[in-house]
Formats: structure tokens, C-alpha cells, sequence
């Protein structure tokens, strides 16, 4: 460590230092993020970790290698980091592009990426990995050419965390960034006390455990009109369960079809997407509203004019649809007890 300090102090105080390289990571880790919609919409294969490592910076159309890790190349823009002299925090903004609105699907679906970790890595070219200069024609040994490869040397991580979506257009969204010190919505305890709130995730493991068929979407809207008990993406009960078969974008039920030959879905169909990513991650069920020929074309995450997609508003009121006695599928078989996660007793009242 000692020595990575003492290269890294020589290259700041050169006259002549290396090209400073940045390198960014985002952690969605706290999000039931859903990569495999880039894949199926775009052919972007992101892979399973739930850190996304990008850097505004090319290796020849190929990723940065830092620390054993590999950064994409990515359309983005950073700014605002420096630090004020009358010692308010820095802001940073982050832009990143938007083709085709695919980001905003996913931003969207995600709570607007609120509170993610964003960090900044920033090293000098000489201390890349020499993973960066194989098979480039640059040196037969396949080594850095600027110096020695060092993981040590690199100034301190720079760690901040998304505070809220500033702007989006069909090209870019824009976020906010901000300190650990300036996060909003953190609080102490970190549950609230809310009369009329259901804090749980939907549909998850802990909490609220609802495994059954889509009842409502986010604003309450009867969703079982739509229900197509007969078709056959939809399977029996198991364990008072409803199987409810994964999204393909070679379809499924009655017009399966196969990579070479896809087909699409049929008016009141059910499928849900479950995504590989995030703490307890949750499934994300759809009902068909439209029936279509060629699945991949009409993602239910971006098409609603194809699929509506089953939420909870997160009130009583949408327990009770769900695991109430008068479930029209009798999904939940339950006794009628909620589990509820908030807490109607605190409700203010009034004596007279």
C-alpha cells in the first residue's frame, strides 16, 4: 500500500501525469431491477450482478479493465463534484443516454432508481489492468505500456447516492446526486408507524406472501374481467398457489413458438417476469389485454397497450381484494385475516 501511495503521489504532482481515467459503478442492489428486458428489447446482455460498472472512456470498442473488473462503455456525463467554499456538499449530476426510451422503462419500473449508490473511481492510464492491452498489437507481452499495472493506486472512491430524476427526454435522463449526509427519506427508525401505508414489497416473500392471479392495477382497477382461466400459460393450483408460467419472448399457452419461429400471446393471458436481481426480489405479474403475434415486439414492461400490469395501491382496501374472503379466484385461501403492514390503530381520531 505503501508503494501504491508513493505512485500515486508521483503522477499527481508531475508536470507531465497520465490521462486520469473515470470509472463509475451503480449498485441496485436495494431494487428488484430487471436487466433482461435490455436483453430482450435491445440484445444488451448487462449480466446478473446487481452492480452496473460503466465509464464514459473507450478501450477500442472494448471495456476498461480496473481491479479485475470489467467497466462498458456507456453514453454518459458527469459533473458537479467539486466541493464549495462555503462548505455546502457537491450535487453531481448524472446523465445518462436514453435511446429509444429503454432506459426510462427500466427507471420507471425501479422507483426512479432512488437511493442507489453511485461511485466514482478515478486512476491514472499507467495503472490500468494489463487485461486492457492483450491482443491489441500494442506490445507482444500483452502488458500496460505506460507503466506497471497497479490496483492500489487510485485517488479515494467518491460514493454518492441517486436523490431524485431531474429530467428525461427520449435521449438522456438526468439524476441527481447526493452525500450520504443529504439523502433523502433517511430516518431513525428506519420503519414508520403509518395508519393507511402497506410498507411490504408485492408480492414478496416476506411480508406479504400474495402468490395468487392479478386482481388490480396500481389505482385500484378491477384486473379479473380481463382473466382467461382456459388458457394454457396458466397452470392448476399448487398448494393454493397459482403457477403462473415466466414471460417469453417466444410465447407461450396456445401460439408457443420457438427462438427460430417466435409468436406472441392471446388476450387474457397471464405471465410474470421475475427479476434475477435485488434483495427479496419480487415477481412482476401482467394480464394480455391485446393479443399479438410476435411476443418480443410487445415487452409487458413497455407495452401497456398490451399488457396491464397487477399492483398493489398498498391500502386496506387492496389487501382485502387480494386475500379477502370475496377474492373472486379464491386465490390466497386465506381466513380472511390481513397481512397488512401498516398500522390502522395509530390513525388519529377524535373525542366528542
Amino acid at each position: 500500500m505503501a508503494k501504491a501511495s508513493s505512485n500515486l503521489s508521483k503522477q499527481i504532482f508531475s508536470l507531465t501525469p497520465d490521462t486520469i481515467i473515470n470509472l463509475y459503478e451503480i449498485d441496485f442492489s436495494n431494487l428488484q431491477i430487471n436487466f433482461e428486458m435490455f436483453r430482450d428489447q435491445a440484445g444488451i446482455n448487462i449480466g446478473a450482478d446487481t452492480v452496473y460498472r460503466f465509464t464514459p472512456m473507450t478501450n477500442g470498442g472494448n471495456p476498461i479493465y480496473w481491479q479485475g473488473k470489467s467497466f462498458q462503455p456507456l453514453p454518459v456525463s458527469m459533473e458537479g463534484f467539486e466541493h464549495q467554499a462555503d462548505g455546502r456538499l457537491p450535487r453531481p449530476k448524472m446523465k445518462i443516454a436514453n435511446p429509444e426510451g429503454l432506459l426510462s422503462a427500466i427507471v420507471h419500473s425501479n422507483s426512479d432508481f432512488n437511493n442507489c449508490k453511485v461511485t466514482r473511481k478515478r486512476t491514472y492510464a499507467r495503472f490500468l489492468d494489463d487485461n486492457n492491452f492483450l491482443n491489441r498489437n500494442i506490445n507482444e507481452a500483452g502488458k500496460n505500456p505506460y507503466g506497471e499495472a497497479d490496483p492500489d493506486s487510485h485517488y479515494p472512491d467518491d460514493v454518492y447516492f441517486i436523490n431524485r430524476k431531474v429530467s428525461e427526454d427520449k435521449n438522456f435522463i438526468e439524476f441527481e446526486l447526493v452525500s450520504a449526509l443529504e439523502l433523502e427519506g433517511s430516518q431513525v427508525p428506519a420503519r414508520l408507524l403509518m395508519a393507511e401505508y402497506c410498507p411490504w414489497k408485492y408480492r414478496c416473500d416476506v411480508g406479504c406472501r400474495y402468490k395468487g392471479l392479478p386482481v388490480a392495477d396500481i389505482k385500484g382497477k378491477d384486473l379479473t374481467s380481463d382473466i382467461d382461466l382456459e388458457t394454457s400459460s396458466l397452470k392448476t393450483e399448487i398448494n393454493g398457489d397459482w403457477k403462473i408460467q415466466e414471460w417469453s419472448p417466444n410465447g407461450l399457452g396456445a401460439q408457443a413458438g420457438s427462438a427460430a419461429s417466435p409468436k406472441g400471446y392471446n388476450d387474457g393471458e397471464i405471465v410474470k417476469i421475475v427479476p434475477k436481481q435485488g434483495v427479496d426480489p419480487a415477481p412482476m405479474v401482467f394480464v394480455c389485454i391485446q393479443t399479438h403475434a410476435e411476443a418480443a415486439q410487445h415487452h409487458p414492461m413497455v407495452s401497456p397497450e398490451f399488457w396491464k400490469k397487477d399492483e398493489c395501491s398498498k391500502s386496506v382496501e387492496a389487501c382485502k381484494l387480494r386475500f379477502g374472503k370475496a377474492n373472486k379466484f379464491n386465490q390466497a385461501k386465506t381466513d380472511g385475516r390481513l397481512p397488512f403492514g401498516g398500522f390502522p390503530g395509530t390513525e388519529k381520531f377524535s373525542f366528542e
